[in-house]
């Protein structure tokens, strides 16, 4: 696997869990962030952290923790408990940042923001809530706003970061 992949793979495995993660110290790193302007915290050592773990580690030749590095960009007016955030990974023991990373939108409570439904879009609803004609709820327009500003400045969606992962998964699988 080339470097970037290996990065895409890395980052993918690391940024979908810990950024749906509720209840544990890495969804209250970025809430920290948000609240406190920065945090960070050891990448957890579950299971599905420790081949990411191994390979952070192998490439330093050093055994100590991988962070998780948390910085506030700004609160939503429209939420004010909720803001954007952006993360990377480092290494202090051996003085290592790794490009890995990304933003991501975050409450005070370590949830994503409440959306809107289409035929109301001055309710908000939770972040788990559907709309009650059945659809998909959408992100508010200041969210969208976000999102839309951190992919024109380069960053990649979530549905991108799947999709290249997906591919360098099957590109692996078919080198010998």
């Amino acid at each position: 696997m080339n470097k970037g992949a290996l990065i895409l793979f890395i980052g993918a495995a690391l940024v979908a869990p810990l950024a749906h993660a509720q209840g544990d110290s890495q969804s209250g790193v970025f809430a920290e962030a948000l609240i406190e302007g920065t945090a960070s915290a050891p990448v957890p050592l579950h299971e599905e952290f420790a081949a990411v773990i191994r390979v952070l580690q192998a490439q330093t030749h050093d055994s100590g923790p991988i962070l998780i590095k948390a910085r506030r960009l700004f609160r939503f007016e429209q939420q004010a408990q909720c803001g954007r955030v952006i993360f990377s990974l480092s290494q202090p023991s051996s003085s290592t940042e790794w490009p890995i990373g990304g933003q991501l939108n975050v409450c005070e409570d370590g949830l994503p923001p409440w959306r809107i439904c289409k035929d109301k879009p001055d309710v908000l609803i939770a972040p788990q809530d559907h709309c009650p004609d059945n659809t998909e709820p959408q992100e508010t327009p200041e969210v969208a706003k976000a999102i839309k500003e951190a992919l024109a400045k380069g960053d990649l969606s979530h549905e991108q970061v799947l999709q290249q992962l997906k591919d360098a998964i099957e590109k692996k699988g078919t080198a010998k």
